[in-house]
């Protein structure tokens, strides 16, 4: 299994890191070694570590990186993988928001559904976010 890649998006109220692929313990000490490269870029913002768009996810590596960073972290994490994360991490979980569709994406579920009445699909809902 390849690791998985993480890329950083600096945000005006956050650095976001974003982990795209499994996130494993190669992945994870990428993390903190450009963690420790940011910090002088950081300025006082929150460090977020997106973890939607990963493919798998290992709790015990979550946990790791949430007590090597403390406090001052936030981790974003879709409803499927939110259970064994938050537990891992042994934070509360919030919800952060919805995550909006793109504008083809809607287009098409509102297609979809006037062909198909009734089409419930989860691509056309909204995804809850949770921060812990």
């Amino acid at each position: 299994m390849s690791s998985g890649t993480v890329y950083l998006h600096d945000e005006p109220a956050a650095l976001r890191f974003e982990i795209r692929g499994p996130l494993d313990e190669t992945l994870a000490r990428e993390i903190l070694a450009v963690a420790a490269t940011a910090l002088s870029i950081r300025n006082g913002r929150d460090l977020v570590i997106d973890l939607r768009r990963a493919a798998a996810v290992d709790a015990r590596i979550t946990a790791d990186l949430s007590s090597r960073f403390g406090a001052g972290v936030r981790m974003l994490a879709r409803e499927d993988q939110l259970e064994p994360l938050a537990a891992a991490a042994q934070r509360t979980p919030q919800p952060a928001g919805e995550e909006r569709l793109p504008p083809l994406r809607r287009i098409g579920c509102a297609l979809l559904r006037r062909l198909r009445p009734g089409c419930a699909c989860q691509q056309c809902e909204p995804r809850r976010v949770w921060s812990f």
